[in-house]
């Protein structure tokens, strides 16, 4: 039986800004501007999304959150590969992307829920497309700051070696 103290990973994710990403990469201006793209992206696909549904006779609030939860997904993945690029793993370490992913599900959840009801509030007043746009735009704030602090924080740089279960079975037998 392994010690309570191995651990199943063998390595921590690296970060790419500590191992060689260029500054301006890292830079506050150059992650808004990047951010404010995958967002427009993914609001497009929303706002997008939204017309064909009311079109096709939907209610516009189911129309909204089938939108939102599908821009949500094309705003994970484009976040993921564009806006904290410098913050992934190297290789390819689908724990970290998942964990990453609920997170961003969990952030999200509360931004859509700002953003619904921005939406619901605005539309008695504003075009449905303007109420939406309104509620993408305040929930936005909540995305960035969820996603630097929080989703795509960076992680320390920090190699744990392998420990063979013998030498720990060992080491437990002559303590003993």
């Amino acid at each position: 039986m392994p010690s309570p103290g191995l651990r199943r990973e063998r390595w921590q994710p690296k970060l790419r800004a500590e191992s060689g990403a260029s500054p301006l990469l890292r830079s506050r201006v150059v992650r808004l501007l990047c951010f404010s793209c995958t967002g427009i992206i993914a609001a497009l696909v929303q706002l997008g999304l939204l017309e064909a549904l009311t079109e096709s006779q939907w209610s516009p609030i189911w129309a909204e959150v089938a939108a939102l939860v599908i821009s949500t997904q094309v705003n994970f993945f484009l976040s993921y590969l564009f806006t904290w690029r410098d913050r992934r793993p190297r290789g390819w370490m689908p724990r970290i992307l998942l964990g990453q992913w609920v997170a961003y599900q969990g952030t999200a959840a509360l931004a859509a829920t700002v953003n619904m009801s921005v939406f619901l509030l605005g539309r008695t007043d504003l075009h449905v497309l303007a109420a939406s746009a309104l509620g993408t735009a305040v929930a936005a704030s909540i995305n960035f700051v969820a996603g630097d602090r929080f989703v795509f924080r960076p992680r320390a740089l920090v190699a744990v070696e392998p420990v063979k279960l013998e030498a720990a079975i060992d080491s437990d037998a002559k303590c003993a």
